[in-house]
């Protein structure tokens, strides 16, 4: 039923964003639990600069897991980041600078979050 819900939601979203405007719309496949990922609708995105950790921490999200940690400028505080970053295959072990695209997701469900992050680029690793 929700794999119906989802398609019919992806399907009139599609079709809402079908004229010529320049704005790309990605549709990803379901993951592994059969749930479809947001659609990502690219324009207008913000660039941001951010550092990732060389580990992850334990964290608690449904359950407990473990999450990348994050910060914006050098000299902050790391800060655990629960979501993922589409495109970055995160490796142990490397400190990284990336560049990604900030893109809002208009009218995420309640339990969902607002914005979505891509990788743009890996600007630069560093083994710690």
């Amino acid at each position: 039923m929700l794999n119906k819900l989802l398609t019919s939601l992806v399907l009139l979203t599609l079709v809402g964003c079908s004229d010529s405007s320049d704005s790309p719309v990605t549709v990803q496949r379901p993951n592994e639990s059969g749930v479809y990922p947001p659609v990502f609708v690219e324009a207008p995105t913000d660039r941001l600069i951010l550092w990732v950790a060389a580990e992850k921490r334990e964290c608690m999200a449904v359950g407990p897991t473990e999450c990348l940690q994050i910060r914006h400028h050098p000299e902050e505080d790391w800060q655990l980041f629960y979501g993922d970053i589409v495109g970055f295959d995160y490796q142990p072990g490397q400190l990284y600078q990336i560049e990604v695209s900030e893109v809002m997701i208009p009218d995420p469900p309640a339990d969902a979050p607002d914005r979505q992050w891509i990788l743009r680029q890996i600007i630069s690793t560093d083994s710690e």
